[in-house]
């Protein structure tokens, strides 16, 4: 979960306290809106810049609740997944190369090589870090109408067991994409209330 809201920021402060006080929370309120739309769309493209998912498959996952005259702070509700429930995604939304009649098929664009798709000799490869090679999981195979990849858990047929990763809030708790989002946060806060501002004084913000 994220939090917009203005804590001892010096600019945004002295910003608000140049116009009358009956006006600060309407420029207050729009602002933060503003801030964390785009900050939505920030998590968005970090998360798929660091991991092969879809960004409609984040999108859906990002809830943003506004802020009102009532409660001055925005909040951006990141789920585990586009169906806004766990913490965890299965594995099938990295399934990147498979191999079928001894030939290797790539899927959702991957970037595999050649050596790669050799190397998985009959298994699915996964790629779920853009920078890192496939992946590939000794006895994981596709079931559920080609919805779920399972591994079975001993020598018989049954029983078996979905292979999870970590979901879209747990990437977003990587150090490098929390901070790149934050640093988007402050950079555009007194932005927009400066421009909240403008359009309450009738000016021309945008």
């Amino acid at each position: 979960m994220i939090t917009v809201k203005v804590t001892n920021t010096d600019q945004v402060t002295s910003a608000l306290r140049a116009i009358p006080a009956d006006m600060r929370d309407k420029a207050l309120g729009p602002a933060l809106n503003k801030v964390a739309q785009k900050a939505s769309a920030e998590v968005t493209r970090a998360i798929t810049d660091e991991y092969a998912v879809k960004a409609n498959e984040v999108r859906n996952a990002v809830q943003v609740r506004k802020a009102t005259s009532r409660r001055l702070e925005a909040r951006i509700d990141i789920f585990g997944s586009a169906k806004r429930r766990g913490r965890s995604l299965n594995l099938i939304h990295f399934l990147a190369a498979y191999q079928a009649a001894g030939r290797a098929f790539k899927t959702r664009g991957s970037k595999g090589s050649q050596k790669d798709l050799k190397a998985l000799a009959g298994q699915l490869g996964f790629l779920i870090r853009k920078a890192g090679g496939l992946k590939k999981i000794d006895g994981a195979f596709v079931g559920n109408k080609g919805r779920t990849v399972f591994r079975r858990t001993g020598k018989e047929r049954l029983p078996i067991e979905p292979l999870q990763v970590i979901g879209f809030s747990q990437m977003f708790s990587s150090r490098r994409i929390s901070q790149r989002v934050m640093a988007k946060i402050d950079a555009d806060l007194p932005i927009e209330v400066d421009r909240a501002i403008a359009r309450l004084l009738g000016g021309k913000g945008s």
